[in-house]
């Protein structure tokens, strides 16, 4: 006898891509190995997840935003979510401004490019990697305390939009759902 499921579910993209940041922040918090990479993790993820929650809450409440939202940029889908609901963040502050700090990161890494960047610095004779000395700008945001209050603020700006679009009280509650049925070939 052979059973067959059948149904239908929905995954919320942006609560996976918050808890993927959240995993990586736990292991940049645990040891230092990494956690350049780690950091960086954290930062990519957490801007995935604010573009995704804007993709979710804009569908929500606006008949059409599954038409529009591929000609938006991320910035603008947070300027047009945020004056529906009438809120006036000030992207120079916490957390607005980590925000930005993402979505600059985030698109840094994505179009990434070879850099040559020169300096000058005294050094300590005992490092032996001259591999960071010539660091990029995106590479100096990889670390923990980056890492740490752009994945805090971005959590913070999704839990408000979430309240103010009056889709519940906790953005990060439901990862998926689904409704199935089971049958059988008897």
């Amino acid at each position: 006898m052979t059973k067959y499921a059948s149904g239908s579910g929905t995954v919320v993209t942006y609560a996976w891509m918050w808890k993927s940041a959240k995993h990586a922040l736990t292991n940049a918090q645990s040891s230092q190995e990494g956690q350049f990479f780690e950091a960086m993790n954290v930062l990519v993820f957490s801007a995935f997840a604010m573009e995704a929650f804007l993709n979710h809450a804009g569908a929500k409440v606006f008949e059409d935003w599954i038409k529009r939202e591929r000609r938006l940029s991320k910035f603008k889908k947070l300027e047009k979510l945020t004056k529906f609901l009438h809120i006036s963040p000030n992207f120079k502050t916490r957390p607005y401004c980590s925000v930005i700090d993402a979505f600059t990161f985030r698109d840094t890494i994505a179009h990434g490019r070879t850099e040559k960047n020169e300096f000058a610095t005294a050094i300590n004779p005992s490092i032996t990697d001259p591999a960071y000395f010539a660091e990029s700008e995106w590479m100096s945001m990889c670390t923990l305390g980056t890492a740490q209050r752009i994945f805090a603020d971005i959590e913070e700006v999704i839990q408000k939009l979430f309240a103010s679009a009056e889709l519940g009280t906790n953005a990060f509650l439901h990862f998926y759902s689904s409704s199935y049925s089971i049958e059988s070939d008897e």
